[in-house]
């Protein structure tokens, strides 16, 4: 077995330090193997060390002759980019996969959210609206459109319902609970959504936003 294959059995079973470490012993210089820094690029992608894995991915990228290896280098890139608000970044690498003929429910999902965080409110609809179109069960797409729609006061009631029906499909979620009160708050809803908030934060949602949610809704309520 070589260090690559190694390296690959050990990142399917979730080692990826010692994956990392298998790929490392290649006796090769991994900008020049477009499927090493690819696998390289992974490894750090799971070990959050952004930096590096950002590096290796686009060298995959730029290089690869796979268009399949060529669009898991880009998807990753958009995560990466996403997690590390480089929105602009996650944009670039997602129009290129749309260039390239690959659509999604998930491409789709990933832009619109990158393109919200620009400002970008209308695209970003968009895009959501079209992954929904693909994919009307997607909880992710649903959660995304509904949180949107919520914070920037577009169709109250419809931003309620997606909301609704992502929290249907994933109940334990505490991020969609999160979005589900601040839909409730935006149609004016201010107990239940004191309610979910507090189910939200039991639930392992971000605790900062939900107080920052909460706050807002005891300030406006007093009005």
């Amino acid at each position: 077995m070589t260090f690559r294959e190694d390296g690959l059995n050990l990142y399917n079973n979730g080692l990826y330090q010692d994956a990392l470490d298998a790929l490392l012993s290649e006796d090769i210089d991994p900008v020049e193997d477009p499927e090493l820094a690819y696998l390289m690029g992974l490894c750090y992608t799971r070990l959050e060390e952004y930096n590096a894995a950002v590096f290796y991915l686009e060298k995959a990228a730029e290089r690869d002759t796979s268009l399949i290896r060529i669009y898991q280098s880009r998807m990753v890139l958009s995560y990466v980019y996403n997690k590390t608000r480089n929105y602009m970044g996650a944009e670039k690498q997602l129009m290129k996969i749309l260039e390239d003929g690959f659509e999604s429910c998930q491409i789709f999902s990933s832009l619109g959210y990158s393109l919200w965080n620009q400002n970008k409110v209308a695209e970003s609809i968009d895009y959501l609206s079209r992954s929904l179109e693909m994919d009307p069960d997607n909880a992710n797409t649903l959660n995304s459109l509904g949180y949107i729609m919520a914070e920037e006061g577009i169709n109250p009631d419809k931003a309620l319902e997606y909301c609704q029906k992502a929290l249907s499909l994933q109940p334990d979620n505490g991020n969609y609970m999160d979005s589900m009160a601040w839909a409730l708050f935006r149609c004016g809803r201010m107990e239940e959504a004191r309610e979910y908030l507090d189910r939200a934060e039991k639930a392992g949602a971000d605790k900062a936003v939900c107080r920052e949610h909460l706050q807002l809704i005891e300030k406006y309520d007093k009005f």
